[in-house]
């Protein structure tokens, strides 16, 4: 089992690489959009040092007064998930005891709370009752208020995810992924954005396959932060998606927070059944780990070593070994 460490590690190695004198991270032109999983991928890695110099040139060149995180490229300003790149920042600054950057990014967040619903709005202007909301962007948000102290806004979420699973469709076989306030779950494809709006069984497209991973991991936290029993049935329900799905799904990169769920309510509740889950997404990301140490992703349109991904899957990796590795 030490081979999701081994694969860890390789990857962190690659990373470190990426790391210019200055402390800033791979192509500066891309800004946040390029270093935000970088410092937890570092971290985890056992990498601490490199991570606070990257940490150290985002709050000389890249933190806000406001609180928000940059720079950003123009194809982001106006992203529905513009909040989530936000998210992986404040929940690795404050893992390692950086807290003007975490708390003040957190307070950032906040201003795209609804706390009608619970959720975070997907816009970074607008917030009426029909704003969208999107289940993994909110889990994002939802994540930095346990690891912030927020537990009143992280059970707003927690509810949030209560709705939307009681008013999905036809669940197990779709999962659908946006909510308005306006009119609960969206239940049909808007402009043609079948990726964003809805995750099902079908094996013909690529697909979100990271939805039910990154609500069940971030119930898995919210449950192990206030011991409250219902969101770990929760976290267990989103993930009974997972239990359903061919070994297309399990080998898209994307499975990777699936993996991280997995290990967490393995490490919860012991289960074999999520030890397995995990270990199979693990051995499909070491098969697709390129020998550099990096991965590649096709779906960026981008050839060659794709840091976003590399970073991100080397954080999922250490979340499995956390739960089945050996030292």
């Amino acid at each position: 089992m030490n081979r999701f460490k081994e694969a860890r590690d390789r990857g962190g190695q690659y990373l470190l690489g990426q790391i210019h004198e200055d402390g800033r991270f791979g192509d500066l032109e891309r800004g946040v959009t390029e270093y935000y999983k970088a410092p937890a991928a570092l971290m985890v890695c056992g990498m601490s040092g490199a991570a606070s110099r990257l940490l150290g040139w985002v709050r000389r060149n890249g933190f806000a007064e406001n609180g928000d995180f940059g720079p950003r490229p123009p194809d982001e300003i106006d992203s529905y998930y513009y909040t989530y790149h936000n998210a992986w920042v404040i929940k690795a600054a404050h893992r390692m005891g950086q807290f003007d950057l975490s708390q003040r990014g957190m307070s950032f967040l906040l201003d795209f709370h609804d706390p009608e619903s619970g959720g975070f709005y997907s816009s970074p202007t607008e917030r009426g009752a029909e704003t969208q909301q999107d289940l993994w962007v909110v889990s994002g948000s939802g994540w930095s208020a346990i690891y912030t102290g927020r537990l009143d806004v992280a059970r707003g979420v927690g509810a949030w995810m209560k709705r939307m699973m009681d008013e999905q469709p036809n669940y197990p076989e779709e999962l659908w992924t946006v909510y308005s306030r306006a009119g609960g779950v969206v239940t049909e494809v808007l402009d043609g954005d079948d990726f964003r709006y809805a995750l099902t069984r079908d094996e013909s497209r690529d697909q979100s396959f990271y939805h039910p991973g990154i609500a069940a991991g971030f119930l898995s936290r919210l449950y192990a932060a206030t011991g409250e029993d219902e969101w770990l049935d929760l976290a267990r329900e989103y993930m009974r998606f997972c239990e359903g799905v061919g070994d297309y799904h399990f080998r898209l990169l994307r499975a990777g927070k699936v993996g991280w769920a997995a290990a967490a309510l393995y490490t919860l509740t012991g289960e074999a059944k999520y030890r397995d889950m995990a270990i199979r997404v693990g051995d499909n990301l070491i098969d697709a780990q390129s020998e550099s140490g990096s991965w590649e992703w096709a779906a960026s349109g981008r050839s060659g070593p794709n840091n976003d991904a590399t970073a991100e899957l080397v954080v999922w990796l250490d979340e499995i070994h956390q739960a089945v590795g050996e030292d």
